[in-house]
């Protein structure tokens, strides 16, 4: 077990508190563990749903959320963007079992640091957070594939024709 020893051992992720989000309570109690077994956080807080996690993560101010986004999805990824917008921005860890890449890029779009696909392990966890927040990765829109509708700002088209004179 070479693999768990390295990851138990690191350093920088030790006495960091975080936020275990699912809606299920077992599924949280497999997630504590990983995390305990992960590193030695300094606290670890449960949350089983968007509200109860908002609440939590206002009043803890953890450096990491580690989020089950079916709660149903629509409302995990609701969760994704409440929690980037709250000040301090805790790193954002999604760890689920739905891991199609619809999914995993509108989770990334709305603000996942990283993206974990259940069932997880401690050097799958342990590379997810040694990611720098500046390197999160952002999906990009292929060069072939138009948005939805056309951005005003880049061909603005004039409000009203230009007159010529006779």
């Amino acid at each position: 077990m070479q693999d768990d020893q390295d990851v138990q051992g690191a350093a920088g992720f030790d006495d960091i508190r975080v936020v275990a989000v699912d809606s299920r309570d077992q599924r949280r109690q497999v997630m504590r563990r990983l995390l305990e077994h992960c590193f030695q956080p300094a606290e670890i807080a449960e949350a089983d749903s968007r509200a109860a996690a908002i609440e939590l993560v206002d009043r803890c101010r953890p450096e990491v959320v580690v989020l089950e986004i079916q709660m149903p999805l629509e409302v995990g990824l609701d969760t994704i963007d409440a929690l980037g917008r709250m000040s301090p921005r805790p790193r954002i860890v999604v760890c689920s079992f739905r891991h199609d890449a619809a999914t995993v890029a509108a989770a990334v779009d709305r603000g996942a640091d990283a993206y974990l696909a259940k069932p997880a392990g401690t050097a799958d966890l342990r590379a997810a957070l040694a990611v720098a927040p500046a390197e999160r990765v952002v999906r990009h829109r292929p060069p072939n594939e138009r948005p939805v509708s056309p951005s005003p700002l880049r061909n603005p088209e004039p409000a009203v024709e230009p007159a010529t004179a006779p």
